[in-house]
């Protein structure tokens, strides 16, 4: 094994211990989780939906689905991955701007598992602009999109990343906000995964205004 790649599970196993301790201290709400049990008990399968700079508190709220979680196959990825797993779900690395190469690998890994879970600005941006994967996914493989937003009242953000990553400070008060599924029609064009690329990040910026509503509440 080379020494990067020695480094970086070192960091992979840094960060997840340090995001395990902050998750143990957070005064954590969650708004919907009842839903998101129910479709798991009844099988239905679900895609969780989530702007990429909102995964650090989003990840621990998965824990128990049987699910997957989508990253790159890059440096970064290698260390996002050995925090997924820390938490007990698969991860599916796959190559940025893969095309139909990743698109394929991604069906592979969902006809393993309930659920996933997908950064849908991801991986590389634009800042919260849909991307169509998880629409022609959920379109084409019958799965339902969940939309999830998260916020802290006090927290750090990462000004000079793309996707002004949020970590939330230890003890402090995070609200975690699942939104209602949305059924995607089977086997969308190119203008229908648009309209609904843009309804789906129109959810996900309301869920964002309740988030942050919530987490300043006494």
């Amino acid at each position: 094994m080379s020494l990067s790649k020695i480094l970086d599970r070192a960091r992979g196993w840094i960060r997840s211990r340090t995001l395990h301790f902050q998750h143990r201290t957070w005064q954590l709400e969650v708004r919907g989780r009842d839903g998101l049990d129910r479709l798991v008990e009844n099988g239905d399968r679900f895609i969780l939906c989530f702007w990429h700079g909102k995964y650090v508190p989003i990840l621990p709220a998965m824990r128990g689905i049987d699910g997957c979680v989508f990253t790159s196959a890059t440096r970064n990825g290698d260390i996002i991955a050995r925090i997924v797993s820390d938490f007990g779900l698969s991860c599916t690395q796959i190559p940025d701007r893969g095309g139909v190469k990743s698109l394929r690998l991604m069906e592979a890994a969902l006809s393993e598992v309930q659920a996933a879970g997908i950064a849908v600005d991801g991986p590389l941006g634009p800042y919260h602009l849909v991307k169509y994967g998880a629409v022609r996914l959920a379109s084409r493989l019958g799965f339902l999109l969940v939309p999830v937003s998260v916020d802290a009242r006090t927290k750090y953000v990462l000004k000079k990343r793309w996707d002004l990553l949020e970590i939330p400070y230890p003890f402090t008060r995070v609200c975690l906000v699942i939104g209602e599924p949305m059924a995607v029609p089977a086997f969308l064009g190119p203008e229908g995964i648009s309209s609904f690329c843009s309804e789906l990040g129109h959810a996900l910026e309301s869920l964002d205004a309740r988030a942050a509503e919530l987490v300043r509440e006494n």
